[in-house]
């Protein structure tokens, strides 16, 4: 036993090294030497996934459930995994409860729980598990943290604050937790949290990190709060340096795309096909840029009793890569394509998420690539293209952080400009080729003449007018995007030529805007 207990040791140190294909040597081999010990299974299973080995790893972990059936931590990251790599909620969710009801004393799967039911917008139970996890053990800092996410969604900030501050109580150097808190926080120069941010900066050094990073964009938004506009732009310059190091963007690749994108959908085109696409009115699409008011024009629209708000919902994009791959590269096929079926499938899953209302929002910015898509698939359904002084819009996105690399561009003013003309000149050709079916809405209209301008959407949307589209900050469905904290707040007109603050540090990008 012993000597048993000292080989356990080296694989999980191993483990921790990052010398993976070691681990699974030793890990192997102690399997077939004790076959019952579930945790040496649960251990190959994580050594397999950071591999990328998922088919192999989740037979490992079902194998180890079979071999020790009460040990729980296999049932949590099985669930992980299942969520992460396979989106199975419905699975994840049995194997978080099943971990639960194995061992009451482990946080893991009960703050899992929590986010998986954060994400399918149950937040009652999100914040249930969310402070079991955090009454199991009350000493990680990360079961604060998803609670206030869950609390910024639904519009609780002070609920929020407080939750990341307990965080930061535990973890000083808790860096996440920090730039969560300065969204919230309306800084002045003597916000004690502007020091914190300062001094945990200074520490750092000439760290070239992730925790750099988002300190960066905390204080590149506390200094544009108390309108040191130089000091601001030095923050969220240095942060976005870091974070173009960490994603790359492929101009070309792009520019092919959006290429293919207009040769096949001409007006040639249009004329010829016929369009067999399923005919509801029921989706209501809202395009843009990020930054450009799409989340606004979303809360206004989904504060109509008939309409469900679906958020950033990624099932348009999921559908078209189904039949034309990623980057379109099956485009050619379209003629072959039964875009009823399409539409079909489209409604189903939308009638699923928003629970068969009436009508629902689609706000997924990207989306503006997928207009002529749209219009085969749905050829009744509402296109709201949302579009922003397009200085505002750039610097708004350069001075955001965007987990996750989904907006690859978003780290380099130059790229933003590029990708800003390619997106312009396509919403000039899908402009000319569907008059009718697109409602083009500027930012500034809307902040600056309301009523007008909702009065506008809801007439072209085929919606009734209903007076809490204008008391859209009363809206408490939740949000999940960068515009969170703005949305909760009345019209207000701040934001409008905001870059000028910052004009000497942006005027030589935006000598390249078409």
């Amino acid at each position: 036993m012993k000597n048993l207990r000292a080989e356990i040791e080296q694989a999980i140190n191993t483990y921790k090294s990052g010398n993976l294909i070691k681990t699974e040597t030793i890990t192997k081999k102690l399997i077939s030497e004790n076959p019952k010990i579930g945790f040496l299974y649960n251990l190959l299973g994580l050594t397999l996934v950071r591999q990328k080995r998922i088919e192999e790893a989740e037979i490992i972990y079902k194998k180890g459930i079979t071999a020790d059936p009460k040990f729980a931590m296999i049932y949590n990251n099985l669930g992980m995994l299942y969520i992460k790599y396979k989106s199975n909620e419905a699975d994840a969710e049995k194997f978080y409860k099943k971990a639960i009801d194995i061992d009451q004393n482990i946080y893991e799967p009960k703050t899992n729980l929590g986010n998986l039911y954060h994400s399918i917008n149950k937040f009652k139970k999100s914040i249930m598990y969310h402070k079991l996890a955090i009454e199991t053990n009350p000493k990680i800092p990360y079961s604060y943290l998803n609670l206030a996410n869950v609390y910024i969604t639904i519009g609780s900030f002070h609920l929020a604050v407080k939750q990341l501050k307990e965080a930061i109580k535990i973890d000083y150097y808790f860096y996440q937790a920090h730039r969560l808190l300065s969204r919230i926080i309306k800084y002045t120069k003597k916000e004690p949290h502007l020091n914190q941010l300062k001094e945990l900066y200074q520490k750092l050094g000439n760290n070239f990190s992730e925790d750099k990073m988002l300190l960066g964009f905390a204080l590149g938004k506390a200094y544009e709060d108390i309108k040191d506009y130089d000091q601001s732009f030095k923050y969220y310059k240095n942060s976005n340096i870091i974070n173009k190091s960490k994603n790359k963007f492929f101009l070309k690749i792009e520019k092919e795309k959006f290429s293919k994108i207009k040769s096949k959908f001409n007006k040639d085109f249009f004329k010829e096909k016929r369009i067999n696409g399923y005919e509801t009115n029921k989706p209501i699409f809202i395009v843009g840029m990020p930054r450009s008011g799409t989340t606004l024009v979303e809360q206004i629209i989904s504060s109509h009793k008939d309409v469900y708000g679906a958020d950033e919902i990624e099932l348009l994009p999921k559908i078209l890569d189904n039949y034309f791959g990623k980057n379109y590269e099956k485009i050619d096929s379209i003629n072959k394509v039964d875009f009823n079926k399409m539409g079909n499938e489209y409604i189903d899953e939308m009638n699923r998420v928003s629970e068969d209302s009436i009508r629902c929002t689609d706000k997924l910015p990207y989306n503006f690539i997928n207009i002529g898509f749209i219009k085969l698939m749905l050829p009744k359904a509402k296109i709201v293209h949302c579009c922003r002084n397009p200085k505002d819009n750039i610097f708004s996105i350069f001075k955001n952080y965007f987990p996750g690399n989904k907006i690859s561009y978003s780290s380099d003013l130059s790229e933003i400009v590029d990708y800003y003309n390619l997106y312009s000149d396509l919403m000039n050709k899908w402009n000319l080729l569907m008059p009718n079916y697109i409602i083009n809405i500027k930012y500034e209209d809307l902040v600056l003449n309301n009523k007008k301008e909702v009065l506008k959407i809801l007439n072209f949307c085929d919606l009734n007018w209903d007076d809490k589209c204008l008391k859209f900050y009363e809206n408490t469905r939740p949000v999940k995007t960068a515009s969170d904290i703005q949305v909760r707040n009345k019209i207000y007109k701040s934001s409008i030529n905001s870059w000028k603050d910052y004009k000497k540090h942006l005027i030589k990008f935006f000598n390249k805007l078409d």
